[in-house]
Order: C-alpha cells, then sequence, then structure tokens
C-alpha cells in the first residue's frame, strides 16, 4: 500500500505542476505582449484599419446592397414545414410516453 502511495503523491505533485504553469503561463505572456504593444483603444484601431484601406475598396463597400438572408421555407411557419411537423411529432410522443410510463410505473415506493 506504501508503494501505491508514494507513486500517487508524486502524480499529485507533477499534475499540481503542470495545472499551475498551464494557468500562470497564458496571462504572463498576455501581459508581455501588452507591454510591448501598448494599449490601443478599439475606436483607434478600427480608425487606423478605415485609414489604410484604398478608397476604392471603400466607395464599393458603401455602393453595395445591403444582403439579405435567402427565405429557405419561403413564408411558412416552422411548424408547417416537413422538420417542423416531424419536431412537433416527436415532441408529442416524447410527453406521451413519458406520462405512460410515469402511470404504469411498476417500481412502488412509500415516497412515491
Amino acid at each position: 500500500m506504501t508503494r501505491y502511495l508514494k507513486h500517487a503523491r508524486l502524480l499529485t505533485g507533477a499534475l499540481a505542476l503542470i495545472v499551475g504553469l498551464t494557468l500562470v503561463a497564458p496571462p504572463a505572456l498576455a501581459a508581455e505582449a501588452a507591454a510591448v504593444a501598448g494599449p490601443r483603444p478599439i475606436a483607434a484601431a478600427a480608425t487606423a484599419l478605415v485609414e489604410a484601406m484604398p478608397v476604392a475598396s471603400l466607395a464599393q463597400a458603401a455602393q453595395a446592397p445591403p444582403a439579405t438572408a435567402p427565405a429557405e421555407t419561403g413564408d411558412k411557419p416552422f411548424l408547417k414545414t416537413g422538420k417542423g411537423a416531424l419536431a412537433l411529432a416527436l415532441l408529442a410522443g416524447s410527453v406521451g410516453y413519458t406520462i405512460y410510463s410515469f402511470s404504469n410505473d411498476r417500481v412502488k415506493s412509500p415516497a412515491k
């Protein structure tokens, strides 16, 4: 028993070391990266990105019509589609089976 306990303590120490390094290393690396790059607000970064873009691509983006999502099922409500009817049938079947199973339960306990 003592021999196995020695290995368990060794593995526990190794696991604690690995978890500790995993939790400490990313914040330390992030702090170093932030110190090197310096803090930049999101608005300043977005402005710099827009200023770096060519004028032609900005004009095309402004003239593009807004994208609309294509209607996959037309104007039909979800429950009137095939997938909706199948989902409704499965739901009704599962609720029915649950009620049946609950009322025909073979286990009789005093708590019930």
